[in-house]
């Protein structure tokens, strides 16, 4: 923890001077006899919108706790008006005058990223001959839109991961993956908000004087609406994520003994998923699937036999059985992320499939269960295994291990029964309610050390 802590001071700091070095050096290339009196009040001008646009920043979904604001509408406007050197000068005042509560590093950091995004995509624009109008009087944007789209690509992509690899390197994770959980998101919508920074554009060159002020501050009122709209979708994708943690916990609410097992089993089946290096996206799925996979009890009348002590009858092991078909069925209709389509109905299905055949619904085997099923019946039956049952005794973690582990072949897929192995014997495997085997430390060699 204390080296991620460096770690990420450290990238924060770096962030922030080159930054302002990069300013500096901008600032430098101006031409003197650009910096005008009209320059300075049009670019206050221009901090007073940012400002007033980014009071009412937009929590976006996810745990890392990042937000964003309509902004770049603003912040795009300024880089084809005034080149990045101006534009630069502006987000640093805006972004000091919004984050004057915020600590240092915080506020250094922000500067130094919008300092960044402005030169990649002033770099980025002027690469593909873009002009900007306050240098070339009259701009005919409608031959410019390679120069355009990469602009606007430019300034998302760099300050996007910059913002990342900050959360990543905080939370101990990779910086791909953050970025897809935290951003994509907001990427089309973000992008969306270009065409209002080039109506603005668009605007400034077509008028003078007091009238291009007035004119450039009637875009206020549309972009608080683009902020709201966009705040809602934020709103809706969070809500969806609360609604699957609420239906997960609705089935616990009847039983103290499995009271936590979606949690809980969420919280193995994603250790096994970093253990196994899946991807962002798969863990999220993974997530979801976990979240949900016995929500199909919540179709059959499942108090009586969850309260019943004692191992359930013939009967009810065959409505117990159908709880991933159930499950399966109401995950599919709950799906409304378009990259988790079909695929978390098939994780919810197959959670208790067996490699060698024999489990249930559908008797699948092997590479026909998908490597996201496999962790969650692991994760599912250790959860089990080391919980309170009414039907069944609690087990201590090293006998649940050896039963994962006898099993390994047959029910289980043995390399992710080994990465929970490999996990336990670290003693980084967060098991509930118990404290790691004592045995761990000898088979796990200066593993106590390493992690010191």
């Amino acid at each position: 923890m204390r080296r991620r802590q460096q770690l990420s001071t450290a990238y924060v700091l770096s962030v922030g001077l080159l930054g302002w070095g990069v300013l500096i050096w901008l600032t430098l290339g101006l031409r003197r006899h650009a910096v005008t009196a009209s320059l300075v009040w049009e670019a206050i001008f221009f901090v007073g919108l940012a400002v007033l646009v980014g009071m009412q920043p937009v929590r976006l979904p996810g745990r890392g706790g990042a937000v964003t604001t309509v902004g770049f509408a603003v912040d795009y406007a300024s880089i084809l008006i005034f080149g990045p050197a101006v534009a630069g000068w502006i987000g640093v005042l805006s972004e000091t005058v919004l984050l004057w509560r915020s600590p240092g590093l915080r506020k250094v950091f922000n500067q130094g990223q919008v300092v960044l995004s402005f030169a990649g995509a002033g770099w980025a624009y002027r690469a593909l001959e873009g002009e900007y109008v306050r240098e070339a009087g009259q701009v005919a944007f409608g031959g410019m839109g390679w120069a355009l789209l990469a602009a606007g690509v430019a300034y998302f992509a760099i300050s996007s991961l910059l913002i990342a690899t900050a959360m990543a390197l905080w939370g101990g994770r990779s910086v791909p993956g953050m970025w897809v959980v935290t951003y994509r998101w907001m990427a089309p919508r973000f992008l969306a908000l270009a065409p209002f920074g080039l109506l603005m554009a668009m605007v400034y060159q077509s008028q003078s004087g007091e009238l291009r002020i007035v004119a450039l501050g009637l875009f206020l009122a549309p972009l608080v609406g683009a902020r709201y709209a966009f705040q809602g979708a934020m709103e809706m994708l969070e809500v969806h994520r609360e609604t699957v943690h609420a239906l997960s916990n609705a089935l616990e609410a009847y039983d103290p003994y499995t009271r936590n097992h979606s949690e809980l089993v969420t919280r193995y089946a994603l250790q096994l998923g970093r253990e196994l290096e899946l991807s962002a996206q798969q863990l999220e799925t993974l997530e979801w699937a976990c979240r949900l996979h016995d929500i199909g009890k919540c179709r059959q009348d499942w108090e009586s036999i969850i309260r019943k002590p004692g191992k359930p009858s013939a009967q009810e092991w065959e409505v117990i059985r159908q709880h991933p078909v159930e499950g399966s069925r109401l995950a599919e209709k709950m799906e409304f992320l378009p990259h988790t389509a079909g695929v978390v109905a098939g994780i919810v299905r197959a959670h208790h499939e067996r490699l060698d055949g024999t489990g249930y619904p559908d008797g699948n085997r092997g590479e026909g269960i998908s490597l996201e099923a496999r962790i969650l019946g692991v994760a599912d039956a250790f959860e089990a295994m080391t919980a309170r049952r009414a039907y069944q005794r609690q087990r201590g973690t090293e006998e649940a291990v050896g039963e994962l582990r006898r099993c390994a072949g047959s029910q289980f897929d043995p390399g992710v029964v080994e990465a929970l192995v490999g996990l336990w014997e670290r003693r980084e495997l967060e098991v509930e309610g118990e404290e790691q085997a004592p045995e761990a430390a000898e088979l796990a060699p200066g593993a106590a050390g390493a992690a010191g």
